[in-house]
């Protein structure tokens, strides 16, 4: 493959096509990984849309790279573009285009997310040492990812212009580059506040490193995992994790879904519906609300109407 191609196609995504700079940056991690196979697997490649490469192209990403479904499938998202632009430019005749023969990936299994529980959430609030400026950093962004949901692009992203004491808000750049305003929580305000009276920096973003530089989102992994492992909480936190969990907890408490959605920033409620889940618990507490549970004495049930929800033909339910 070569270089100036793929230096042109990142060019042309941004340039022409209007991608973000992220969009472009993940590209060219991909073709990266397509580029180093080619080079050792076959070298001399002229067509990367053929039927025959691909097929290897995946078997090396799940084998040799442990890929999971949904890596793979971006992989080939990211292909399938770079012959699209291949093919506008008049480098590979759309004759050559293979990509109908191209095999059908099947859907990645759906799993149910690690959400923690509020007694952990309160756990790990109370980690970040508030004597500190750096743990009145943290404990902003702890606050922000929980009762916001935000993403950790998004808190890197904040600048000190965004934040509005006087309106009760701040404005989020959102993914795709689409921009929204979340209500600015009580709680989260008065850290904040906390934060910027011992903030000391020049630069527009509104959290500074150790070094004084923008936080990187690999900053903000490292602390949540931190604070976690500090609070003795032996899931696997991240900080998707605790935006996942933000949602839920709302979810829990009431709130309407298209609300949630518009918290998190979703393009679509659909992505809200996936992400969000009924948790097994929620499902008994619904039980106990079935207006079936009113009607035992008129069907003849006996028995504590919590404990034994029964059948009209006496079978407990579940078994």
């Amino acid at each position: 493959m070569n270089d100036s191609l793929i230096q042109e196609f990142l060019e042309y995504t941004q340039m022409v096509r209007g991608c973000r700079p992220k969009t472009a940056e993940a590209y060219a991690i991909d073709l990266k990984v397509l580029k180093a196979y080619c080079t050792y697997h076959c070298p001399h490649v002229d067509n990367p849309s053929k039927a025959k490469l691909v097929v290897d192209y995946i078997r090396y990403l799940r084998v040799e790279r442990n890929n999971s479904s949904a890596a793979v499938q971006r992989k080939l998202a990211t292909l399938s573009a770079y012959i699209d632009f291949l093919i506008l430019m008049e480098i590979l005749d759309s004759k050559q285009d293979e990509r109908e023969k191209w095999p059908k990936l099947l859907d990645t299994p759906k799993h149910l997310p690690v959400v923690l529980e509020t007694k952990e959430m309160q756990d790990i609030l109370s980690q970040p040492d508030t004597t500190t400026t750096l743990g009145r950093r943290d404990r902003v962004i702890l606050t922000l990812i929980y009762s916001a949901g935000l993403r950790v692009s998004e808190i890197c992203a904040l600048k000190v212009r965004d934040i509005s004491f006087r309106e009760n808000r701040i404005l989020i750049s959102g993914k795709g580059g689409r921009e929204r305003f979340v209500p600015l929580d009580s709680i989260v305000e008065e850290s904040l506040k906390e934060y910027i009276e011992v903030r000391k920096s020049e630069i527009p973003e509104l959290f500074v490193s150790k070094k004084g530089g923008a936080l990187t989102p690999r900053a903000i992994q490292y602390m949540v995992k931190k604070y976690a492992k500090e609070a003795n909480i032996d899931k696997a936190v991240t900080p998707h994790k605790l935006r996942h969990t933000c949602a839920t907890h709302l979810l829990q408490e009431g709130a309407h879904l298209v609300s949630i959605q518009k918290l998190l920033g979703h393009n679509s409620l659909t992505t809200t519906q996936i992400y969000l889940h009924i948790t097994i618990t929620d499902l008994k507490e619904l039980s106990k609300q079935h207006p079936m549970r009113k009607m035992r004495t008129i069907i003849g049930l006996k028995g504590d109407p919590v404990s034994s929800f029964q059948t009209p033909y006496g079978a407990r339910t579940g078994t």
